[in-house]
């Protein structure tokens, strides 16, 4: 009996200890990052004119990314200057943003716009207070700065058309539609670059939205022209661009 025992511990241990090394020798996964990181800075023209500076982040803070833009326009009497932030995680391959914020001061009033996500209560907090608003919830909503990168995540997909629910800076929902028009060259104060022209969708609007996309910068934001009545009021053009972390590169095939 107890030379049966003996048999039995033995056996327990041997089968413990030899689960133990297979899972100490099991290779840990490791989540690839989402994007690649950056710094990079614009200059804003007018009619040709350069009127302002503005720059552009995207930061991994390691439990989710925190994405800014800060600008500043000059223009005769007129000045304009704003900051947004966005704190938002990737979950399979879509973008979850928490925290969204939007100063701007200048000519006029100054302006505070902030609301955050709390995707477990499925709950939008607006203002300094955290306010409740009552919404309808749903569960593809991004914020003004992220679906930029969630354009980058498509983009990468092979996709042209593209239709995001996007959390304005007042927290009510719009649709924005985006498609891809053409590729081109591109002379920027950066360099020369070939790019993807896309345009936003509206129908019966007088403001026109173009922005140009290089694969071969991780889909970069190189350009960003708004126009209203076909008039141009401000054209950003990349300056100035530094890595922290970058992703593979990709390049873009000529097409005849």
């Amino acid at each position: 009996m107890m030379s049966r025992l003996r048999h039995s511990a033995a056996v327990l241990i041997s089968t413990c200890l030899l689960s133990a090394a297979a899972q100490a020798a099991a290779p840990v996964t490791v989540e690839a990052p989402a994007f690649s990181t950056f710094n990079a800075e614009y200059l804003i023209y007018r009619a040709g004119k350069n009127h302002g500076k503005a720059r552009r982040y995207l930061h991994d803070k390691g439990q989710h990314y925190e994405m800014g833009y800060n600008s500043d326009i000059s223009w005769l009497v007129f000045s304009d200057k704003r900051s947004e932030l966005s704190e938002f995680k990737v979950e399979q391959g879509q973008i979850r943003p928490v925290h969204y914020l939007m100063k701007r001061s200048g000519t006029g009033s100054n302006r505070h716009y902030e609301w955050r996500l709390d995707w477990q209560q499925q709950q939008v907090l607006t203002g300094k207070r955290a306010t409740l608003k009552q919404i309808p919830w749903q569960d593809n909503w991004l914020d003004p700065l992220s679906y930029h990168q969630q354009l980058v995540t498509d983009l990468k997909a092979g996709k042209t058309e593209f239709s995001y629910q996007v959390l304005n800076r007042d927290g009510n929902s719009r649709t924005y539609h985006y498609r891809v028009e053409l590729e081109e060259p591109l002379a920027l104060p950066y360099g020369n670059l070939r790019a993807l022209r896309i345009a936003r969708v509206e129908e019966n609007s007088d403001k026109q939205v173009l922005a140009w996309v290089a694969p071969e910068l991780d889909y970069m934001l190189v350009r960003l022209w708004r126009g209203e009545d076909n008039v141009e009021q401000f054209d950003v053009q990349l300056h100035t661009l530094e890595w922290l972390q970058r992703l593979a590169p990709e390049r873009l095939t000529e097409t005849e």
